[in-house]
């Protein structure tokens, strides 16, 4: 009999992710691959959206229950969202953005897990979504039957430290995630922790037609003719877009153009300060740089189809971005970091991988004009990532996360 498994989201991210979203996407080809393969009686719970819900119609082996958010909760987030950015000058004001939806979504879930009972449930990757567990007696009710999906590491607890501790299972896209979970929760007991890696839909990643890329080309305004170097990823200092940007600028590479793909928060219009700095920064080799914006995930495929050399240069301990994982998948020469548990996805094969220090800058400039100028490099390490990404499948992501949960 088949196992029903409940996925509880965000908050603030509609699945199917017709507005993006790293977590929602990998989420998503678990509910693509059960319409195949119907091994999991799948329940996901999702914020309310037009698009979302007519897509999710679609699905015959997953159940999507959908929350409509009041318009009085709206405005109380971006009453907040205003006095943490302008007034109190948050550093992560984004953080702010949500904070009444994602309450009022965990009451609704809350409510829904006390009165249907699924086998197991999956939270993920946010600590306050553990505190559907604190209503309704819900942690006496799936004691020892929850995971916690850990996207990110853990830096704040919100208070739901009994039910972290008690979570059935850790499931982690990087050893760097488990072992830093490991360290602040005090778990020695190793087998509290699995690594589940990162994938994407391969297929759509390794086959894309003249036709699309030029016509994604042409929807984007990316020339031909030129060497394009492309960053994707949301647009905040820790992804290292700033230090591309003035990497790039110094390079100067001949007949190349610098594409950077996303923005300030996925799917949405708001603009930040950061990008506002981006943007003086290539402001005199402004006919050099394509700013996207966001793109639509179906599009994203072209990106990298289009794009001769990927940069993703995070600063910080990126867990494992799901770009590196499809620059591998899409057979492109990659430029990184030795960043959180980008080394467990990549190696020297495939990939120039930068430390991270007060030279980041100038190694990228070096890297850049090296790739730039050398053609034969650039076909050794497309050929690395294709070798290497041979089994990383939606198929496997799936059959390894019911391995798991069932």
């Amino acid at each position: 009999m088949k196992k029903s498994i409940a996925i509880i989201t965000s908050g603030y991210m509609p699945l199917p992710p017709v507005k993006g979203g790293a977590v929602e996407a990998l989420v998503q080809m678990i509910a693509d691959e059960n319409e195949k393969k119907n091994e999991l009686n799948l329940t996901i719970f999702s914020v309310y959206d037009e698009e979302a819900e007519k897509q999710s119609l679609n699905f015959k082996n997953t159940n999507y229950i959908f929350f409509e958010i009041p318009a009085l909760i709206k405005l109380l987030d971006l009453i907040i969202y205003f006095i943490c950015k302008n007034i109190l000058k948050k550093k992560k004001s984004m953080s702010y953005r949500y904070i009444v939806q994602r309450i009022y979504c965990i009451r609704k879930v809350a409510k829904n897990i006390r009165n249907v009972d699924y086998d197991e449930l999956v939270f993920e990757n946010h600590a306050t979504l553990l505190s559907a567990l604190g209503k309704y007696r819900n942690f006496e009710k799936y004691k020892g039957r929850y995971y916690y999906h850990a996207h990110n590491e853990i830096t704040n607890e919100f208070g739901n430290h009994k039910y972290l501790m008690g979570v059935k299972q850790f499931i982690c896209v990087s050893q760097f995630i488990a072992d830093s979970i490991s360290k602040r929760l005090g778990i020695t007991d190793k087998s509290q922790f699995i690594v589940l890696r990162n994938k994407v839909d391969e297929q759509k990643f390794r086959h894309v037609t003249e036709e699309r890329k030029n016509t994604f080309r042409k929807k984007y305004h990316i020339p031909t003719g030129y060497t394009l170097f492309t960053f994707s990823g949301r647009l905040n200092p820790e992804k290292g877009a700033k230090e591309l940007l003035l990497a790039y600028k110094k390079a100067h590479p001949q007949k190349s153009k610098l594409i950077i793909a996303g923005g300030y928060f996925f799917g949405s219009n708001l603009k930040s300060d950061y990008e506002v700095e981006l943007a003086k920064i290539g402001k005199d080799i402004y006919d050099e740089i394509v700013f996207t914006g966001n793109i639509d995930y179906n599009d994203m495929p072209c990106l990298y189809a289009v794009s001769d050399v990927m940069v993703l240069p995070s600063i910080w301990n990126d867990p494992a971005p799901l770009a590196v994982i499809e620059s591998i998948t899409a057979g492109k020469p990659l430029i990184t970091t030795y960043s959180g548990g980008i080394p467990e996805y990549v190696d020297k094969k495939d990939a120039i991988i930068l430390p991270i220090n007060d030279q980041l800058v100038e190694n990228l400039v070096n890297s850049l004009t090296k790739l730039a100028n050398d053609k034969k490099l650039r076909i050794s390490l497309e050929e690395a990532a294709k070798k290497r990404s041979q089994t990383w499948t939606k198929e496997s992501f799936y059959d390894d996360f019911v391995e798991i949960v069932g």
